[in-house]
């Protein structure tokens, strides 16, 4: 995982923002059609590398992407593809 993505990682732990997933193949990525992961409940930063890791390697050669949601306002503070195929 690059040093951008744990810096994201770290920015989402800090502002106590909610880490989700989502996962695409190729097809489906045309057409923008994403499958949520679900979030990652983690304590640290430890464990949320750790979890986003496992799920990379859960999916290869299909498109990953890091969502990151504001807890109060329930939207979306970041959205950025951290693994293509």
């Amino acid at each position: 995982m690059s040093s951008e993505v744990v810096d994201q990682l770290r920015q989402l732990l800090a502002s106590g923002s909610k880490i989700s997933l989502e996962h695409v193949d190729e097809r489906r990525f045309r057409i923008n059609s994403w499958t949520s992961i679900g979030h990652i409940q983690a304590s640290s930063e430890r464990e949320a590398i750790a979890a986003v890791e496992g799920h990379l390697h859960e999916y290869p050669g299909e498109y990953v992407r890091l969502i990151g949601v504001d807890p109060k306002a329930k939207r979306r503070v970041l959205e950025t593809i951290i693994q293509r195929p």
